[in-house]
């Protein structure tokens, strides 16, 4: 994995365990592999520790449990206050990555309306796919129930592609 410079927030990361809650051994030691004892929500820690810690869930845990992640990412870390629609949380989750993840060159999150009801969200981050689905889907479906999410066919960042784009339907 090609190393970044940042840290990331721990009320971010602690949203791997908040979903891997029932398998306590595992979450001790994927923390115990990455030389931590828990997450403490208030400290910065190095963004490669935060992305490995990623990374392993998907590999140890499976796909589902990372996209489980991601869902949990709406509770867990900050966002801007006053989001009170899908457009406003969908406009702001490049300023909420900005706020649980520093650095140069950390990438970005875009997001694109086509309709009243559609808008295309990229994520050119340095997380797995996986991740950045259940972030999104957990945002969305949190105002809109019914929101479809789809990924696009023009490349993936699991295949070493630079972003995941994702078409949201509401």
């Amino acid at each position: 994995m090609k190393p970044f410079k940042g840290q990331y927030l721990g009320a971010a990361l602690r949203s791997f365990v908040r979903a891997l809650q029932q398998s306590e051994a595992v979450v001790r030691q994927i923390l115990r592999n990455h030389g931590l004892e828990r997450i403490d929500e208030d400290q910065w820690y190095d963004l490669n520790t935060a992305r490995s810690i990623y990374y392993t869930v998907g590999a140890q845990v499976g796909e589902r449990s990372l996209h489980g992640v991601g869902l949990q990412m709406i509770g867990a870390a900050q966002f801007p206050p006053g989001i009170d629609d899908i457009k406003a949380v969908l406009t702001s989750l490049d300023a909420a990555y900005r706020m649980n993840c520093r650095g140069p060159e950390i990438g970005a999150i875009t997001c694109e309306f086509e309709g009243d009801h559609t808008a295309v969200v990229v994520f050119a981050t340095p997380f797995p796919c996986a991740l950045s689905r259940g972030i999104l889907q957990g945002c969305a479906k949190k105002f809109a129930a019914d929101a479809l999410i789809e990924h696009g066919h023009d490349g993936c960042i699991d295949r070493g592609d630079p972003n995941c784009c994702f078409h949201v339907d509401w």
